[in-house]
């Protein structure tokens, strides 16, 4: 059974548990971290949970210090003696970051502790017993705030601070048109509970590795293409280069928006191997063009604006025409209008 429950409702729901299993989505970027995190935060010190996160990959190296302590596994024993999953920021069970004691895939059927879905996706097919799935806002972790706010409880400085990095993330530092006047208002609210924004910007905007610096200036130098008269913006990012700069994607936010900030683009893409499949990430600067259908129409997700594809049984150049038919087809469709 599956139902979908409001703010307050899950806010009630997570004040009767005592015991809550937090997992976010794979390669977590700063929302999935803020939210995660500043839920943590909130749950231990302001509901007395015993609330924990799992991160089964390190995340991001910009987070790092900022994150502090977290757990990388648990066996099905451990995962069995809580009363609650709670999940954030993930639109589908396949991103599910649980480690290998749970199958990410099957985890809302199994016979473990019931699950809460708390997400901002469109197409979240999670259906978790509880789901509030509202894609109208602008980050999982303003939702957690909501939540917690709800609670009627003073928000800690520390999750404050989680919650207004997942903000400031993914909208961009306030640029991206999710950016809505709830969006501020819940900024205000979290500034006001003491939230560091020093802190956050200096972690998401100014902590980039010299070696990520020199891997994309040589990534727009070798590998920027255009097409469609300068309204489309991609670039592949071969094995070598990851190399050559000992880069990995998990620090790659923000990567994307070098091609997405070019005068006159309209769609961005950018995609690379990984084992036997090819990760593309979409971003449009145009709410006329969104790119969420067309990454939604290859088994991909995410929103209107920036969406992702794990695309299988393809070699480079076929995933590059592949890519440019599906652009030119979301270019061409509003040109016709």
């Amino acid at each position: 059974m599956s139902e979908a429950v409001s703010i307050p409702e899950a806010a009630a729901l997570l004040l009767e548990q005592k015991r809550i299993l937090i997992l976010t989505h794979e390669r977590p970027d700063g929302d999935a971290i803020g939210s995660s995190f500043g839920m943590r935060e909130f749950l231990r010190q302001c509901c007395g949970c015993e609330a924990e996160v799992v991160l089964p990959a390190p995340p991001p190296e910009r987070y790092q210090e900022l994150i502090g302590e977290y757990k990388t596994t648990l066996t099905p024993e451990e995962v069995a003696q809580y009363d609650l999953i709670l999940l954030l920021d993930c639109a589908n069970c396949e991103r599910i970051a649980c480690g290998p004691a749970v199958d990410p895939v099957s985890l809302p059927e199994l016979s473990r502790p019931p699950m809460l879905n708390v997400d901002h996706h469109k197409g979240n097919n999670v259906n978790a017993r509880w789901n509030v799935v509202m894609p109208q806002i602008a980050a999982a972790s303003q939702l957690a705030a909501e939540i917690a706010m709800a609670m009627k409880r003073p928000l800690p400085e520390r999750a404050a601070t989680f919650w207004l990095l997942g903000i400031v993330t993914d909208t961009g530092a306030f640029r991206f048109s999710n950016t809505l006047s709830n969006t501020l208002r819940v900024t205000a609210d979290l500034l006001d509970c003491g939230a560091n924004l020093e802190c956050v910007v200096n972690a998401a905007y100014y902590s980039k590795p010299l070696n990520q610096q020199k891997f994309e200036a040589e990534l727009l130098e070798t590998q920027e293409k255009l097409a469609f008269d300068g309204r489309y913006i991609y670039a592949y990012i071969p094995d070598e280069l990851f190399a050559k700069y000992d880069f990995d994607m998990r620090d790659g936010e923000g990567v994307i928006d070098l091609l997405r900030e070019v005068a006159g683009t309209k769609i961005a893409a950018l995609y690379y191997r990984k084992g036997d499949c090819f990760k593309v990430s979409l971003r449009s600067k145009d709410q006329r063009y969104p790119v969420g259908p067309l990454a939604r129409s290859l088994g991909g997700g995410g929103h209107d604006m920036a969406a992702g594809i794990t695309l299988r049984e393809m070699d480079q150049k076929q995933v590059e025409a592949l890519l440019l038919e599906k652009v030119a087809a979301v270019l061409g469709e509003r040109e016709e209008d």
